[in-house]
């Protein structure tokens, strides 16, 4: 997937919603063995990326680009806009750093139809698994798979438009077995819409070698992640994106890395794994954008029942819910219907129109929220 995309829509939000605007950007990236081409690739992606977590915002596209310059780009969102041009105002080498400065023009559209799930839902994010874990031996990285997950979490809690994370570093799962009982069990255990699987399949460290058998030269990681999100409810896979890039690894050879600190999270590697979460949310909100929100019954009595879903979710008193009976009743879906009454953050109290037994609802069955 072209990152160049992501970025671009959420520089609407930064230019009037009715007329052409500039917006202009800049980034930066390290220098590995003098490739420029590669940092000048990443300063670019980076910018963008970033500009996307400052405007919160989603897409749909069509684009296609060439060393840098975007070439009949057109975007769909939920105000729809074309991007009528890039270019690189300047791009200048300081040292080991590659600086590059962007301007782009976009001109707005009308709304798309769908503006969201109206209410935002929660998804578990378990501890990412690493295909090959020996390749973690080179900086004893071995709590990244968490610290990566929690990452991901957080970035969704803070910026996600239509979710939020419940992340559960705690649990190490093999989510490359055809079983998906997993995926069904944590979004019970966790009240949770869907799961997220992260899979690294490539953190290997790549060492030239030394400079006349003595100077050691830039050492790099490589960086390969898939990510599926699941549905919770049906264990369908809903989405899946791979992900690759590759960061400048300032480490030694037998030095060990420590992800709970600043030095971590600010060297190119780390600052390509920040980039690679950002952009996981941004294509979440992207395919959540026109999804129900769904939730269980999990309590009933008479005409009252409890959801779990609240106020975290977005829901309000008077809001309703479309009750989907999962055992066999005599009335259609979307005719049995919840009103919320009493909301907390992550549960709500309803009542029905009716009597229980006769509609055949029970506990276990789903709700929904339509988008809008």
């Amino acid at each position: 997937m072209n990152r160049f995309c992501l970025a671009l829509f959420a520089l609407l939000l930064l230019t009037p919603a009715t007329e052409a605007g500039y917006v202009e950007l800049n980034g930066q990236a390290q220098i590995i063995n003098d490739d420029i081409e590669d940092a000048r690739r990443r300063a670019i992606d980076r910018a963008l990326s970033q500009a996307v977590m400052n405007a919160g915002a989603q897409l749909d596209y069509q684009q296609h680009s060439r060393n840098g310059v975007l070439m009949d780009e057109q975007l769909s969102m939920e105000s729809q806009a074309t991007v009528e041009s890039m270019e690189i105002l300047s791009e200048r080498r300081s040292g080991s750093q590659y600086h590059v400065a962007l301007r782009v023009r976009l001109a707005s559209d009308t709304l798309g139809e769908c503006r969201g799930p109206a209410g935002r839902v929660s998804i578990s994010v378990p501890r990412a698994q690493v295909r090959y874990r020996e390749q973690l031996v080179p900086g004893g990285l071995y709590e990244l798979d968490g610290a990566f997950s929690r990452l991901v979490s957080n970035t969704l809690n803070g910026e996600g438009r239509y979710a939020f994370g419940n992340a559960r570093e705690d649990l190490r799962i093999d989510m490359t077995t055809h079983d998906r009982q997993w995926v069904h069990s944590l979004g019970q255990q966790d009240s949770s819409q869907y799961v997220l699987a992260l899979v690294f399949d490539d953190l290997s460290v790549e060492r030239p070698d030394r400079v006349l058998g003595y100077w050691e030269r830039d050492a790099t990681r490589q960086l390969a992640l898939e990510a599926v999100l699941y549905d919770a409810f049906t264990t369908e896979r809903v989405w899946s994106q791979r992900y690759r890039s590759q960061g400048g690894w300032p480490y030694e050879r037998q030095e060990m890395a420590d992800t709970a600190t600043e030095r971590f999270w600010n060297s190119d590697f780390g600052q390509e794994l920040r980039r690679i979460g950002n952009d996981v949310v941004q294509d979440l909100n992207a395919t959540l954008a026109c999804q129900p929100l769904k939730g269980r019954i999990v309590e009933l009595r008479g005409n009252a029942a409890v959801v779990d879903l609240g106020l975290r979710h977005g829901l309000r008193p008077g809001d309703k819910l479309q009750i989907l009976p999962q055992q066999d009743s005599w009335a259609q879906p979307g005719n049995l219907v919840l009103t919320l009454e009493q909301v907390e953050p992550e549960r709500a109290r309803a009542r029905m129109d009716g009597a229980t037994a006769l509609m055949g609802v029970q506990v276990g069955d789903w709700v929904q929220r339509a988008p809008r």
